[in-house]
């Protein structure tokens, strides 16, 4: 299992750094970035603060690029966590037999936020579930798991396809409403 961690402040990745299960990845600071080349590149909300298209830019960028390189360098079986989650790592064999992409942690959402997530309407079992995205996708992909190189390059593809980005949780929810991002794990395996 290859658990690349986002970080880019060196106090965060303290609580990684001596596991050698971890591999830290330098992400990106949107400061670094114009914003000029930001609203280039990303659909914000018109009334954003600088400051937040920077962090979106940032995040999103770290993302992709971390993807970029599992692709570039065929690496399966990886798992894209940022600096701010706890992994049970004790439930990493829950992975084994999965085959397509799915979040490992992350948050339900309703499909509109006037609506209510009924829980009743929710039935989990352990295990690997499908995303209804009538009721329900998850936000905050804070634990991505890619069981191959190629299923990162569909989703990828997909994203960089488009001639602006949106924040990189909300590509992922976007792909997940066209059913084309379909499961997670129950409970999840990364948390905040």
């Amino acid at each position: 299992m290859n658990i690349f961690v986002i970080t880019i402040d060196e106090d965060k990745w303290k609580k990684y750094e001596n596991n050698p299960l971890y591999k830290k990845y330098e992400g990106i600071n949107g400061k670094d970035f114009t914003n000029e080349w930001i609203r280039n590149n990303y659909i914000n909300y018109w009334n954003c603060s600088d400051s937040h298209r920077e962090n979106v830019a940032g995040c999103s960028e770290s993302h992709l690029r971390l993807m970029k390189k599992i692709i570039d360098e065929k690496i399966d079986k990886a798992i894209i966590v940022e600096d701010d989650t706890e992994i049970d790592l004790h439930r990493l064999c829950e992975l084994d037999d999965i085959k397509e992409f799915c979040y490992i942690g992350g948050h339900f959402q309703p499909p509109r936020l006037d609506k209510k997530l009924k829980k009743e309407f929710i039935s989990l079992e352990p295990g690997l579930n499908d995303i209804d995205p009538e009721i329900f996708t998850i936000a905050g992909g804070y634990g991505l798991y890619f069981p191959t190189y190629k299923c990162c390059q569909k989703i990828y593809d997909l994203i960089m396809s488009k001639k602006k980005k949106r924040a990189i949780d909300s590509e992922f929810r976007i792909l997940q409403k066209k059913c084309l991002i379909k499961h997670f794990i129950f409970p999840a395996i990364v948390t905040l």
